[in-house]
């Protein structure tokens, strides 16, 4: 951390596009204008600390029926895309001849031959609206003296929307490395009340 600046911010090399705005493989910008790029031009971007945190939640009831969601956002979270920058070149499939490796998608855009680790291109926008669960539940009533039944189903992980081009944005600590993706689980329920 370096005083003034947003804590754990990505210290990358600022990435030169050509005129199709395709990135060149191992060309950054001279920042500190001295004819050579080294590790002194390695520059502070952009931070995985959200600007924002927002919750949502609503509880529905009509008649016999009750309906509820939760939903949260996080607006201005960087990520730094580890996977995307691993697999996005020629060279993994050569590092790793002995196994069989998926080359990422991105390399299609960047035809890059070497990984290029330090390139802010790969520092990517993670700011996310999700949907965490959905709940809808009905009141059948009384089914027998005493016995009081209620059914309900529950969607969790329902959707996520985001820019981010990694598998999910919500990345612990903003350096995406072989995260496993969160599933998307459904449930029913049955309560007796006695």
């Amino acid at each position: 951390m370096t005083e003034g600046y947003a804590p754990y911010m990505f210290y990358v090399n600022k990435q030169v596009y050509d005129s199709n705005g395709k990135p060149i493989e191992g060309m950054y910008a001279d920042l500190n204008k001295d004819g050579v790029v080294n590790d002194k031009d390695l520059y502070r971007y952009h931070s995985p600390m959200p600007d924002f945190i927002l919750g949502f939640n609503s509880q529905f009831s009509y008649k016999k029926w009750t309906a509820g969601f939760s939903m949260r956002a996080s607006i201005g979270n960087y990520v730094y895309n580890n996977m995307k920058a691993n697999q996005g070149s020629m060279e993994t499939l050569q590092y790793n001849s002995y196994e069989l490796i998926n080359l990422s998608s991105d390399y299609l855009k960047t035809g890059f031959t070497t990984r290029q680790f330090y390139s802010d291109y790969f520092v990517e926008n993670a700011s996310y609206l999700k949907m965490d669960n959905i709940t809808l539940g009905y009141n059948v009533g009384k089914i027998m003296k005493g016995v009081n039944l209620r059914v309900g189903a529950m969607v969790q992980n329902v959707f996520t929307i985001t820019k981010y081009s990694g598998v999910d944005p919500e990345v612990p600590s903003g350096f995406d490395s072989q995260f496993y993706p969160r599933p998307r689980t459904i449930s029913m329920n049955l309560n007796l009340d006695f």
